[in-house]
């Protein structure tokens, strides 16, 4: 038997609204524990949806063997390049004044 908790019931309630609404999954952004994640997938009359990001995040494998139908990477990608892109314009910058001072 799945595990109940506030949360769950919170989150199965939303689903039977979204069924009624005409919804085809259920998007449960910030859900980490993989207990709740297999739990609300066994209950859900919904597809899930798992929203992941960072290196603490299962595989999306480890979410599809828990019933997770979709993973949903957020902004985490975008986030990753634009700080990598950052790094490579200073670095860039640091070489054009040392060329500049030798």
């Amino acid at each position: 038997m799945p595990i109940r908790t506030k949360q769950i019931e919170q989150a199965l309630a939303l689903a039977e609204l979204h069924v009624s609404a005409g919804a085809n999954g259920l998007f449960v952004p910030g859900l980490s524990d993989l207990r709740l994640i297999e739990a609300l997938c066994q209950s859900s009359p919904l597809p899930v949806n798992i929203m992941v990001g960072g290196a603490s995040s299962p595989s999306p494998r480890e979410l599809a063997e828990l019933g997770v139908a979709r993973v949903s990477y957020g902004p985490h990608p975008y986030l990753q390049m634009m700080a990598a892109l950052k790094e490579a314009a200073r670095k860039a910058l640091r070489m054009e004044r040392n060329n500049r001072v030798g």
